[in-house]
């Protein structure tokens, strides 16, 4: 079967896997896509509206015609080298990009404008994460805060100046997840509290 080459960069800049968009109803991707490599049936009262290409994970709507609600790349922190082989009919060119790629190098890639671009930042529990949203795309990153003595995320980001917390974010951001909406992504990660919210050019005006 021939396979089709995505770009990652295209793909973070506009949203969309070659023709796979989040515009597409669930029987317009099986037909591009074929089955997937596995469904999630916990909350499917009649069909599986979640569906797993490898990486590629997309979530449809339960009412009829199941619309996609968004899809992902889930486990992208394991992103290397030149490609990615999502399906048996997508693959995808990495770009010079990988699970290594920091917040503030997707912000200085020439994606989008920075200053369109939301940084959202929070502590949950002891965690602390951090998303990046431009256009349709948020892009999701944990912080290993193995470096804050007390283990108290919250206490942490209360007490440090701003300069110092996103330098400290930044060189301890692990990329985890990217999703594509149909929408604008402005959203904040469900179970997270006082959201701090900076622009795409202040984040990077920050790690200089």
């Amino acid at each position: 079967m021939t396979k089709q080459l995505l770009s990652f960069r295209d793909f973070l800049r506009t949203g969309t896997f070659g023709p796979v968009s989040p515009l597409l109803t669930m029987i317009e991707v099986a037909s591009l896509l074929g089955p997937p490599d596995g469904w999630i049936t916990e909350h499917a009262e009649t069909i599986p509206v979640y569906w797993i290409f490898g990486k590629l994970e997309i979530s449809f709507s339960e009412e009829a015609p199941h619309r996609m609600n968004w899809f992902q790349i889930e486990e992208a922190g394991y992103l290397d080298g030149d490609f990615e082989i999502l399906t048996d009919r997508l693959v995808l060119t990495l770009d010079g990009f990988s699970g290594h790629t920091g917040p503030s190098e997707f912000l200085a890639a020439g994606l989008w404008a920075p200053e369109k671009a939301a940084v959202f930042y929070a502590a949950l529990s002891d965690d602390i994460l951090l998303n990046i949203c431009a256009g349709p795309i948020q892009i999701h990153f944990r912080v290993d805060t193995g470096f804050i003595e007390d283990g108290d995320a919250q206490k942490y980001l209360a007490s440090s100046s701003l300069s110092q917390l996103i330098s400290d974010i930044d060189s301890r951001a692990t990329l985890d997840s990217i999703y594509s909406y149909s929408q604008p992504a402005f959203e904040e990660i469900p179970g997270a509290f006082n959201w701090n919210l900076l622009s795409g050019r202040d984040y990077l005006t920050l790690t200089r």
